[in-house]
């Protein structure tokens, strides 16, 4: 004899084993609650949103049958908008009506009221039923045009989620790389939005730059721009150079001479070139210069350059409109081998600051 083996509430286990069912069948008939997981997918093809899709939900739960014809008037559903706000947990007759219209603007179904545009279906022997209300078959003639858009919609929503996940890799990188920056925060909040492709992309674009600039102007000694991240203890007698360039021109002592205005920040005095190297770090964001920009700004003038050229700015922050701007241009007269540093200390001390032969105002 054939067991029929029965779950714990007496149900048959093929009573419990769902497959999901296709959209239109053969004979043209739809599920509509397929058709409705599909429109969800595809609810911004159409300009709907989860109230409007609630409101269908409903409407459909009205219709009897699971399957829908493309017929039209074959699927008429009747309900009181006080019946429908009942079922929508209370929601106001206003708002109901506002999201029905939504549905009918947008083809989902259409209307077919009444001489007094009551809802009610009536029916005389031998001649069928009549019936007013909103008609569920234009869900029904979407279908195929629905499962493509849904198809895409989910396609698209892939990329989406890809794209998010390389932007936070990216950001994450470029912050290990030279610290948080504008093209960081950027992608901080682009990550926090809702996600647009357009926005992901810029996004993207604007940390591959700085991490193509950083690539670009990397030299030997590639961990020079990533000292302001390596915070050594020093001792009180170390007075070298802690940071490894082998420009000797500038002297740390000429340095801190001339540029003093670094300790109304930083009390304690500095005892070599990794504290003050610190202290730059520190200083640039605060004064208007992104951190990508002084990183830039240590590749391309090495950090003993870098980091006077900040004390320098900081000097004369009154007179300077744009710190970054005047950064960049420090580092173009360099590339030009017009950057007298000496001469640059001493403007910087005299309330007057100049790149060589260049005087630069910004």
């Amino acid at each position: 004899m054939k067991q029929n083996h029965r779950t714990a509430f007496g149900r048959p286990i093929s009573a419990v084993v769902t497959k999901p069912r296709a959209v239109q069948d053969g004979s043209g008939l739809c599920d509509k609650w397929a058709l409705l997981t599909a429109l969800t997918q595809a609810a911004g093809h159409y300009g709907l949103n989860h109230r409007n899709l609630a409101v269908l939900r409903a409407l459909l739960s009205f219709h009897p049958d699971r399957l829908i014809a493309p017929v039209a008037r074959s699927c008429i559903v009747f309900p009181a908008n006080a019946t429908l706000s009942t079922r929508l947990s209370g929601m106001p007759e206003s708002t109901l009506r506002r999201h029905l219209a939504r549905l009918v603007e947008a083809g989902i179904v259409s209307r077919h009221d009444s001489a007094n545009r009551k809802r009610f279906a009536r029916g005389r022997a031998g001649e069928g039923r009549t019936a007013f209300g909103f008609d569920l078959s234009p869900l029904a003639r979407l279908a195929p045009v629905l499962v493509e858009q849904a198809r895409a919609a989910e396609q698209e929503h892939r990329e989406l989620q890809a794209r998010r996940a390389e932007l936070a890799a990216l950001r994450q990188q470029v912050i290990d790389l030279c610290g948080p920056s504008t093209a960081t925060d950027d992608a901080f909040k682009a990550l926090r939005r809702k996600p647009m492709a357009e926005a992901l992309t810029c996004a993207i674009a604007a940390l591959k730059e700085v991490l193509e600039t950083l690539e670009m102007s990397g030299c030997d000694n590639q961990n020079e721009r990533h000292i302001h991240t390596e915070f050594k203890v020093l001792s009180v007698e170390q007075t070298g150079d802690p940071i490894g360039e082998t420009d000797d021109t500038l002297s740390f002592g000429a340095v801190v001479a001339q540029c003093g205005e670094y300790k109304s920040y930083f009390p304690e005095p500095a005892r070599g070139w990794q504290d003050l190297s610190r202290s730059a770090h520190a200083l640039a964001p605060m004064i208007g210069i992104d951190r990508a920009v002084y990183a830039q700004a240590q590749a391309a003038m090495g950090p003993k350059r870098a980091i006077t050229a900040v004390l320098c700015i900081l000097e004369n922050l009154a007179r300077i409109a744009n710190p970054g701007g005047y950064l960049r241009r420090l580092m173009q007269s360099h590339m030009a081998g017009q950057l007298d540093m000496h001469r640059l200390l001493e403007h910087a001390a005299g309330g007057e600051l100049s790149a060589g032969n260049m005087e630069i105002s910004l």
